[in-house]
């Protein structure tokens, strides 16, 4: 048990405990209404032949409508479950406890990368016993999944700068690809990680190459799929005609829900295909917000302050979709006792300013996400891992001061003690 593998597999198998514990004894039923039906049903229905159709059309009106309301990857690994005989929710939501421990280990080995390995054990155990991590993998939605896989990117994009080569970039692109297939923004990363990587290197246009065509063999079958089925091109999903219709109306430009998401403020339905429809929400929400740009920067700067929990974080834990609102609370508790430790640990590896680059794309990515959706805390999970690995750092640090000390007193005391 010396190993630093070892003692990361004996914290991560600490947190899968955890997590089954949270989601077989604490809060066995989901909580709330959400998207995560779309996630349970559209999986037992693709693992009983139906293919990706819409899981609300077929539950409630026993229609069969080709759908790409969210990205597939994680309602495709949750169809295996099925397939398997697993159609029940805790056999899903199981699956997120499982992934939730591979990004524990995938935590522990970026901390290690970014301050030694005292420091992954620490960001491995914080991750381990975190709140919104524990809440997030047993509430059936795709954080869990998604959370893997950034974590997964940024220990590829570390591998990618130290040997700039091109399959370092092309597993870099095939993984941000996946990641979004999970949750559709995470393809930015190519633009303020990938590419930025690529480029610096010295083997630049065979890396770009190389980034740039495995994102795109990953992405390939599910865009034909698409265009074949609504019979025009969607790129991941038509989930973003219901974000901006939703976010950009009067109930979340003014009043208490400023910065907020809304479902009064979409439009009654107007076309079958559903492309087509959420091509009419989407201009419904960009029109409404060139017509209230005046109101524009505070209600970026309110979806920012509920994404990252500076405003209304009490309010917030009600909409923690699939998740305990005991467990959220807690989660809200343990964000803010981490985040001045992660904002220390930043500091301490600032002069490596090309590790602190790569661990900050996912707060740039999530504060994007707020800025053009809306704010809701579940939107910080890929800067969760940022915060848990700059945190371990920290708290490494932190107990390195404290042994220092108590060595120094200790040898002040021999010395005051020795004989003359």
């Amino acid at each position: 048990m010396r190993s630093f593998r070892a003692k990361v597999g004996l914290l991560a198998l600490g947190g899968l405990a955890l997590r089954l514990i949270y989601t077989f004894a604490l809060s066995p039923d989901v909580k709330g209404i959400g998207d995560w039906y779309f996630f349970h049903w559209g999986a037992n229905l693709i693992a009983s032949g139906h293919g990706f159709i819409d899981p609300f059309a077929y539950v409630f009106q026993h229609r069969a409508v080709a759908s790409a309301g969210h990205p597939p990857l994680w309602e495709l690994l949750l169809s295996g479950v099925s397939w398997l005989g697993g159609t029940g929710s805790l056999a899903h939501r199981a699956v997120g406890c499982v992934v939730g421990t591979l990004t524990i280990v995938l935590i522990g080995l970026l901390g290690r990368r970014v301050g030694g390995p005292r420091a992954g054990l620490s960001a491995a155990a914080i991750a381990a016993v975190y709140p919104v991590l524990i809440a997030a993998d047993g509430s059936l939605m795709s954080e869990s999944l998604y959370g893997f896989l950034i974590a997964a990117a940024l220990l590829l994009a570390f591998r990618l700068r130290e040997r700039a080569d091109a399959r370092s970039a092309a597993a870099l692109g095939a993984v941000i690809s996946l990641a979004a297939l999970t949750r559709s923004e995470a393809l930015l990363l190519i633009v303020i990680l990938a590419l930025p990587i690529a480029l610096t290197g010295p083997r630049r246009l065979a890396c770009s190459a190389a980034c740039l065509a495995a994102a795109a063999i990953v992405l390939t079958p599910w865009l034909a799929r698409n265009w074949i089925d609504f019979g025009r091109p969607v790129l991941i999903s038509t989930n973003d005609g219901t974000l901006l219709a939703g976010a950009n109306c009067h109930q979340t430009y003014y009043g208490r829900d400023i910065g907020f998401w809304q479902i009064t403020c979409i439009p009654a339905r107007s076309a079958a295909n559903e492309a087509v429809q959420e091509s009419r929400w989407r201009s419904h929400g960009i029109h409404y917000a060139e017509h209230h740009v005046g109101r524009v920067p505070l209600v970026v700067l309110a979806r920012m302050a509920r994404t990252w929990d500076f405003f209304q974080p009490r309010r917030m834990v009600t909409y923690a979709e699939g998740r305990a609102i005991r467990a959220d609370q807690a989660g809200v508790a343990a964000y803010w006792l981490l985040l001045p430790f992660a904002i220390a640990g930043g500091v301490l590896i600032r002069r490596r300013r090309g590790d602190l680059l790569i661990l900050l794309t996912p707060v740039v990515l999530v504060t994007f996400q707020s800025v053009v959706g809306y704010g809701i805390p579940r939107f910080r999970h890929a800067a969760e891992i940022t915060i848990v690995v700059l945190a371990g750092v920290a708290v490494t640090r932190l107990l390195d001061w404290r042994r220092r000390r108590a060595q120094d007193r200790a040898l002040q005391r021999r010395a005051a003690v020795a004989p003359r």
